[in-house]
């Protein structure tokens, strides 16, 4: 108690989040440049908002299924079942589906993981799922096996409560309980962003010139002194661009900077994008940057290796969490992602293929109709048979012949 007194006065008073991720910091381990970097800090940064936001709708965007496998290996969706709503549209009084998915991969994408309460009913099934914010919950070992997640909020201690009445999303994990922080691992690359933004800044607020020495004849007093730096002042600033400055006493200007161009902010921002994404997994065209190499055939490259390369271990993530902590774990339920629409082509390379497919007799019609999303019609489940392609049964045998 006495080491807080000395921190915040006589009168101790509660510490917030990052207050308390300073101090264990060691205070001065957070701040790049003379920043504080942190998950909010780190969300002012456009290029770490934008990875996340990449991340987070591509976990949010996409139906999300619970299928039931039939005793001849077939899915069907298991709309029965209060889990599938939960899951599909209503995770909790408050929130849909898509802003809870959205809330629960931004949390373990800043933070390194997500955390959701579990509400059950009178039958222990599960009915409600109430996300926890970063900073407002703790989790202690009891034992080498054992843990307890104790949650808080403004209002005072939530509970306590057994692994298995939290639901967890991880990124990456340093061992089963820890997962490493993406803003803490790249905390160098956010704080250069910030602070070469910063500085960005400053020269366009002074009127994008370099800061330098104002240089008279004879000596000045204290008096003159004070009064020649606030004209200075006032006569500076974006709003007095291209207005002329008269000197008098043989005064002269003299620069001590350099210009925006020598300092290469251009390169240097480029660089952090390129970095800030790096560290996310992320391809730079996916938030908006690309180089002059980039063209329309390789952006759509792009967009089809970020589902396969980037939100494809984020959609692993979400259905092994959901099929072994939500539902009946090796039982014959489990969630999907539909991410077709993520990987379909141009509509001329479907219809090609679809046609492909229909007269070579490898996928039904029904199938290729689910395929697009549409529902089954009558007599469209038996393949078809090309005419060149039929085939004849001997009498008494299995062999078969062209026709």
């Amino acid at each position: 108690m006495n080491f807080f007194k000395r921190i915040l006065g006589k009168k101790s008073k509660q510490l917030d989040y990052d207050q308390i991720a300073d101090l264990l910091d060691g205070g001065s381990v957070s701040h790049v440049a003379g920043l504080p970097v942190n998950s909010q800090t780190a969300l002012q940064v456009s290029t770490v908002l934008a990875c996340v936001k990449a991340i987070a709708d591509g976990c949010a965007t996409p139906d999300l299924h619970v299928y039931r496998e039939d005793s001849a290996g077939r899915r069907q969706k298991a709309t029965g079942i209060p889990e599938y709503r939960l899951l599909a549209r209503r995770p909790n009084e408050w929130q849909t589906s898509f802003e809870w998915r959205r809330q629960m991969t931004i949390h373990a994408a800043l933070t390194g993981t997500g955390l959701s309460i579990k509400v059950r009913g009178d039958d222990r099934r599960v009915r409600e799922l109430i996300p926890v914010q970063p900073g407002q919950w703790s989790v202690t070992r009891t034992s080498r096996y054992e843990l307890v997640y104790r949650c808080w909020d403004e209002f005072g201690l939530i509970g306590e409560f057994a692994p298995d009445d939290v639901f967890l999303l991880n990124g990456v994990q340093w061992d089963w309980v820890t997962t490493l922080d993406a803003v803490k691992l790249a905390r160098s690359a956010i704080g250069l962003a910030m602070a070469t933004e910063q500085s960005q800044t400053a020269m366009h607020e002074n009127g994008l010139r370099t800061s330098g020495a104002y240089s008279v004849e004879g000596n000045l007093n204290k008096e003159q002194h004070e009064r020649l730096s606030q004209w200075l002042r006032d006569k500076g600033g974006v709003r007095n661009t291209g207005v002329p400055l008269v000197l008098d006493r043989a005064a002269k200007w003299v620069s001590t900077a350099i210009s925006g161009v020598d300092a290469q902010h251009v390169e240097t921002r480029r660089l952090q994008i390129e970095e800030i994404c790096r560290f996310y997994g992320v391809f730079p065209i996916m938030v908006g940057h690309s180089d002059k190499a980039a063209t329309f055939a390789s952006s759509e490259t792009f967009f089809s290796a970020h589902v396969k390369n980037t939100l494809a271990p984020w959609h692993e993530a979400w259905m092994q969490r959901l099929d072994e902590t939500l539902l009946d774990g090796n039982g014959a339920l489990f969630t999907e992602f539909d991410t077709r629409y993520l990987l379909a082509g141009s509509m001329a390379d479907r219809s090609q293929w679809a046609r492909t497919m229909a007269e070579t007799g490898i996928y039904t019609r029904n199938e290729i109709r689910d395929e697009e999303g549409k529902d089954p019609l009558p007599g469209l489940d038996e393949p078809l048979t090309p005419m060149n392609m039929s085939t004849n049964k001997k009498e008494g045998g299995n062999d078969t012949k062209k026709s």
